[in-house]
């Protein structure tokens, strides 16, 4: 399957590098979602000894996290944009490079597809 967008006529076409960001980030979402699952359930090691060390872990996981749930809310926002008879179509296609269904023309599920990496980054700000 080859990882491109659509050239003509595509009003959410982005610049080759942020789509193909954008495109592995989706691709990523389930070991992000899974990441931040782990933070939330971690415990801090109880060994008994101080440390001395510098820093904040605390801090550090807080911004870790606030990372990765901006990363998911804005996958799964882009993901509520499009219609649901094509959703389960299209995130096979991306994540898995799954063959489109016959139920829709391939140029609809591409469309939307664009579309939706596009929601993607407008949600993350990125243009």
């Amino acid at each position: 399957m080859r990882d491109y967008q659509r050239q003509k006529n595509n009003p959410y076409k982005l610049p080759h590098h942020l789509y193909m960001r954008m495109l592995y980030l989706v691709r990523d979402y389930e070991r992000i979602r899974s990441e931040r699952e782990d933070i939330l359930n971690a415990s801090p090691p109880t060994d008994g000894v101080p440390h001395t060390g510098i820093g904040n872990p605390t801090e550090q996981k807080a911004i870790r996290l606030c990372e990765l749930g901006n990363k998911c809310a804005a996958i799964e926002k882009a993901y509520e944009s499009i219609p649901p008879e094509y959703r389960k179509a299209i995130w096979n296609n991306i994540c898995y490079q799954s063959p489109y269904p016959i139920i829709a023309g391939e140029a609809t599920y591409k469309r939307w597809r664009c579309r939706f990496i596009y929601e993607v980054a407008k949600n993350l700000h990125e243009i």
